[in-house]
């Protein structure tokens, strides 16, 4: 009699390969999430360049800055929401205080939703910037 061998996978086969995916999937989802959040930051950065650009246009015209958002990008958007919504861009005084509004602007994209573990931006006028650029 001719017996044939069983074919198929052992279950210690099948929790062998289960556990090298769950090592993978522990090493590459944090690295994702890394790299999200770093996309995800680029649409405040090129708001607030946005901004800071229309406050320099601002100035040029009025000779002061202004903290009113609304008069750079029109009634109703104080603070002004990001493209994507990920920032709301604000202004503030400069933390310097020996420079008045007339001198100085400071721009404040604050992180909304999951991307507020990332932390807020900020771009003054004299192109000082802090948070994770």
């Amino acid at each position: 009699m001719n017996k044939t061998k069983p074919t198929g996978f052992t279950l210690i086969e099948l929790m062998i390969v289960v556990a090298i995916i769950g090592i993978i999937a522990a090493i590459a989802y944090p690295a994702y999430q890394d790299q999200v959040r770093k996309a995800k930051r680029s649409d405040g950065t090129s708001k607030i360049m946005d901004a800071m650009a229309r406050q320099e246009r601002y100035y040029s015209e009025q000779n002061t800055y202004t903290l009113d958002m609304a008069e750079l990008y029109g009634a109703g958007n104080d603070p002004v929401d990001s493209d994507e919504g990920h920032y709301k861009i604000d202004g503030a005084l400069c933390t310097n205080p020996n420079r008045t509004i007339n001198q100085c602007v400071n721009l404040i994209a604050t992180a909304q939703g999951g991307q507020a573990t990332d932390g807020n931006l900020t771009l003054d006028s004299t192109n000082t910037k802090t948070g994770n650029w």
